[in-house]
């Protein structure tokens, strides 16, 4: 079944999934290293039997949403659902980013079935409710107890967004299905936390039953000429991602995202790319021509190395 994310995210790739599938064909081991909100994973084409699945990514709270979605969906939406308040919604951030700390992930890696609802439902709450990524450096800390520093408002058009916002077709009732559809989805997906070298091991995409016994990940790394969009501290991944795909893709289906000619080195190595043709600017982006840079490199694997133009036209996703 193909299911949209639960809350936006900057860079997701969702209208890209069909040429990516169409690619990357029914790989019978799938890994997204940089799950981000895992819309390729979700638009994946139906198939019978089982796949072995894996999505990754280094933010605690994102990974933590996925396996309560995967593990608990009814208790997380209980935790999301509900009217936009600029008060609940400054209270619930400050509370995850006083937790975003590194005891996060080592108890997110040190059993796979760790997770929180709770905070899981107050992280989509937050993503669905802000302005851009309220997850930056931001001004928001408790002290004593307290909110202290300069506020930020909640998104506050349309009434306000919300999750049930987010999804307007949706009420409380329609979440709780629909959450149940995203824990049937991924109920044989691996969901790990931790760098993106981890699951690019041999271990780690080996291919399972069904399928066509091919191997193939989708990267979408942070991009290099993304300017400020991203932290300091994923300078270098794209180029180390980059890198990596020279000397280690052979075999694989592997597909690397990025802007312009960052990775163009890879066409002296046999790989394609695509390019993308529209400039709608959605998303979070304040570059209206983001979706003309964007780029697809396909290794040599992969099925029809030479494609049609893309459309990234939505960035969110």
């Amino acid at each position: 079944m193909s299911l949209a994310a639960p809350f936006p995210y900057f860079g997701g790739k969702r209208r890209a999934a069909p040429t990516i599938w169409r690619a990357l064909g029914d790989p019978s081991g799938y890994v997204e290293p940089f799950a981000g909100s895992a819309a390729v994973l979700l638009a994946r084409p139906a198939f019978k039997g089982r796949r072995v699945e894996t999505i990754n990514d280094l933010d605690g709270w994102l990974v933590n949403a996925w396996r309560s979605l995967q593990l608990s969906p009814h208790e997380t939406a209980s935790h999301a659902v509900g009217p936009v308040s600029e008060i609940d919604y400054h209270a619930r951030l400050a509370w995850l980013q006083e937790r975003r700390t590194p005891e996060l992930v080592s108890w997110l890696e040190g059993d796979p079935e760790h997770h929180d609802p709770k905070a899981a439902g107050w992280w989509l709450y937050v993503v669905a409710c802000g302005i851009g990524d309220p997850f930056g450096s931001g001004p928001w800390r408790v002290i004593d107890g307290r909110l202290t520093s300069t506020r930020e408002l909640p998104h506050l058009g349309n009434a306000g967004k919300g999750v049930t916002r987010e999804l307007p077709h949706l009420g409380d009732a329609g979440i709780l299905v629909y959450f149940g559809r995203l824990a049937e989805r991924l109920a044989r997906v691996r969901i790990t936390c931790g760098t993106w070298e981890r699951v690019v091991s041999p271990s780690v995409t080996r291919a399972g039953a069904g399928g066509d016994g091919t191997r193939a990940l989708f990267l979408d790394p942070p991009y290099a000429t993304s300017g400020d969009l991203y932290a300091a501290s994923t300078e270098g991944v794209a180029e180390s991602v980059r890198d990596w795909c020279i000397t280690s893709a052979s075999g694989l289906r592997v597909i690397l995202c990025g802007y312009d000619a960052e990775h163009d080195a890879l066409l002296d190595h046999g790989w394609t790319v695509i390019d993308g043709k529209s400039g709608s600017g959605a998303g979070y982006s304040v570059r209206s021509d983001n979706g003309r840079r964007e780029r697809l490199w396909l290794s040599p694997e992969c099925i029809g190395a030479h494609q049609d133009a893309l459309d990234f036209g939505e960035a969110v996703g």
